[in-house]
């Protein structure tokens, strides 16, 4: 009797113990290591439906990354586009940045707190140096260096926002596909701009 008492208790024992290294395993495959575990909603584990309900696949939270950063910047440069152009035409041009980049990082910033991803609100060093070499340049000179950086950054933006248009996730396709519309105006008005610079 102790010896088939003794094996249920093993047999018992053994199951809670596979059980417990199961889920184990389940909450760490589930889990982001940014953005939390996106399989949790409303506390419960929702299978298949986190990209939906909470969370986004990867590329969806590296696109949002990147856009983020970028936005950052465009709004830095033109803040010191406003202080250091000389020409009225590259003003309102960064002036229009300022606007309309300012809105979408905005918009960015609601849409990762509701997926649960973390964007970065500075910029890595090498950006922030960057601006911190274009507030020395002023004039004409810095009209062309700012309206270069321009076309470059804006035609990488538009490849950037056209992945981003092609994400499963609903809401980042309907973000990405309207913004991508307002970036490739700007790609467009600074290719013209730097064509018009002396």
């Amino acid at each position: 009797m102790k010896k088939i008492f003794m094996l249920s208790a093993i047999v018992a024992a053994s199951v809670t113990f596979q059980a417990c290294q199961t889920a184990d395993k389940k909450s760490s495959t589930t889990k982001d290591s940014i953005s939390g575990d996106t399989s949790m909603v409303n506390g419960n584990h929702v299978s298949g439906s986190e990209v939906v309900e909470s969370g986004i696949d990867d590329a969806g939270a590296t696109f949002l990354r990147k856009a983020a950063v970028g936005g950052i910047m465009e709004v830095e440069a033109a803040k010191i586009a406003q202080q250091n152009a000389s020409s009225q035409e590259v003003k309102d041009f960064a002036a229009k940045m300022l606007e309309d980049h300012t809105k979408a990082n905005k918009e960015l910033k609601a849409f990762a707190i509701q997926k649960k991803v973390i964007t970065p609100d500075a910029l890595p060093g090498e950006d922030q140096i960057h601006l911190d070499e274009m507030k020395k340049i002023k004039g004409a000179a810095f009209d062309k260096h700012y309206m270069g950086m321009m076309v470059t950054d804006h035609d990488k933006t538009v490849a950037l926002f056209k992945d981003g248009a092609q994400n499963r996730d609903a809401g980042l396709k309907q973000w990405a596909t309207k913004t991508l519309a307002v970036i490739e105006q700007h790609d467009e008005m600074a290719k013209k701009i730097t064509l018009n610079l002396k």
